[in-house]
Parts: structure tokens; C-alpha cells; sequence
């Protein structure tokens, strides 16, 4: 009799662990499932919301190693692309979406990865955050970038900089974009800097820049055939581009990204 209630106990208790452990690989399992295959996709994933505070925050907690978009990543899929916090549960994501994390982990390593300088070599610059705001030029459409503008309203005053190294993949007029310059970075990002008034001296499609190299010159040229200007202020379209498994060029929010690298300015002398 003792036996058996001895064996009936030890049952429980280990039928209790089997418990305790299965609850914890669903909650698990329930966490990841926010990396889902086409989270980049996702309106919360192109917002690319990051607080200057946080990133700090990132930078420290990764110490030596300085994998701090792991850790983004991870931070990114536990606080539902609007973190607060680093989170150190990345480990969680790379055991049961692998694949997913990595996707997001390579995404956003071709936004952030190759920053260094803010785009534009002065500390006069303003901008919002008009992510998505209505356009009409060319039909009905979103605004896919940031707008940059100077306190000087001088066409051609004001260089425009490469904010990474990388290699010059696009160059010449766009309907929409006017003078346009397409950088390609190390690790897959595509910086596109539009409506310059033109560009520095032999730069030139195919060439290899380094960041802080200067590309051209703040203008407004536009919205017409080549050689249009003058239909709106002078300022720098800047937009940020990542190739996905979905789509060729997915646009992200280049805002969030300028705000922490508004002090990282490349002075010249203009």
C-alpha cells in the first residue's frame, strides 16, 4: 500500500513538471509566433519606431560582442514593433522561428547597420515625420520617406551626403524624384536622395562612395520632364529601401533613423 501511494505521488509530481513544461514551450511558442513569414509586410515593421533612448540602451546591453540588432530584433517581435525595453530573449525566436528571425535580423541590418552620418552636412536642417501622408502628383499615393528642409531656401546651398558607404546603384532624372541619386550599402540597403538641384563633380553610376562622401546639393526639381524646378521648396527627399522576399524595393520610415543621427553631421565648409 505504501509502495503504491509512493508510485501514485512520484507519478503526480512528474506529471506536474510534464505540465509546467508543456504550458511554458506554448507560451513560448505563442511569443514567437509574431515572426510570422510576411511580418515585413507589416505596417508596424516599415515604421521602424526606435527612441534614441532605447537605442542607447541596445548599444550598452550588447557589450563587447556589439550585435545590438539581435538584440533589436528580438526587442522588436517581444514589444510588438513598438519597444519600450531591451529584451534579452532573442535565443526564444532563433529556437522556434528561425528562419523568421533571420529574416527580420537581415532587414534590419540593411537599414541600420551601415549608418553614419546624417544626410545633409549642416545642424539647420528640420524635419517631421510624414510617413504615409497623401500625395497627388502622379496620381493618389503615399509618401514613402522623409522630408528634409534648410533654413536657407537657396537651391544648391546646402551638400547632400551619403549616409553610408556603399555604391552608387542609380543617378539621373525621375518625373517625380527630378535629380535622384540611389546609393546601395554593404548589407542590402538602398538610400535614395531626391530632388537635387545637381551633383558633385564625377559622381557617377557604378562608383564606390564612402559615407560622409558628398553626393550633390539640396534643390527642388520634380514633377515634370528633366530639367523641372521650382514647383515646391527646396529640400532632400530621403527614402530607405530593403529588398524582401515579397518585394523588390519595400520602403521603411526613414524618420525614427534621422532623429538619432540628427548630431552625426559631416561638416564642410559652403
Amino acid at each position: 500500500m505504501k509502495r503504491k501511494k509512493m508510485f501514485l505521488i512520484i507519478t503526480g509530481f512528474f506529471y506536474l513538471l510534464f505540465l509546467t513544461d508543456l504550458e511554458g514551450i506554448i507560451r513560448d511558442r505563442s511569443c514567437a509566433s509574431v515572426l510570422s513569414g510576411d511580418v515585413l509586410k507589416s505596417e508596424k515593421f516599415r515604421e521602424q519606431r526606435i527612441s534614441g533612448e532605447l537605442y542607447r540602451k541596445l548599444h550598452k546591453a550588447s557589450g563587447e560582442s556589439g550585435d545590438w540588432l539581435s538584440l533589436l530584433t528580438a526587442s522588436m517581435a517581444e514589444g510588438g514593433f513598438y519597444p519600450e525595453k531591451v529584451s534579452e530573449n532573442q535565443e526564444l525566436y532563433r529556437k522556434y522561428k528561425p528562419e523568421e528571425f533571420q529574416l527580420l535580423l537581415n532587414a534590419y541590418r540593411a537599414v541600420w547597420e551601415d549608418v553614419r552620418y546624417f544626410p545633409v552636412a549642416s545642424s539647420e536642417i528640420v524635419f517631421e515625420n510624414t510617413w504615409m501622408a497623401k500625395r497627388e502628383y502622379g496620381g493618389n499615393r503615399s509618401h514613402e520617406g522623409t522630408d528634409l528642409f534648410g533654413t536657407v531656401r537657396e537651391s544648391g546651398y546646402y551638400p547632400v551626403i551619403s549616409m553610408t558607404d556603399g555604391t552608387v546603384e542609380q543617378k539621373g532624372w525621375l518625373p517625380l524624384g527630378g535629380y535622384r541619386i540611389g546609393i546601395r550599402s554593404p548589407h542590402g540597403g538602398y538610400f535614395y536622395y531626391a530632388h537635387l538641384s545637381g551633383y558633385e563633380a564625377n559622381i557617377r553610376k557604378g562608383q564606390t562612395v564612402a559615407a560622409g562622401d558628398i553626393l550633390g546639393y539640396m534643390g527642388n526639381t520634380g514633377y515634370g520632364s528633366e530639367g523641372t524646378s521650382g514647383k515646391f521648396p527646396v529640400h532632400l527627399h530621403l527614402g530607405i529601401y530593403i529588398e524582401g522576399p515579397f518585394q523588390k524595393e519595400l520602403s521603411v520610415n526613414p524618420y525614427w533613423l534621422l532623429k538619432i543621427f540628427e548630431k552625426k553631421i559631416r561638416n564642410y565648409t559652403y
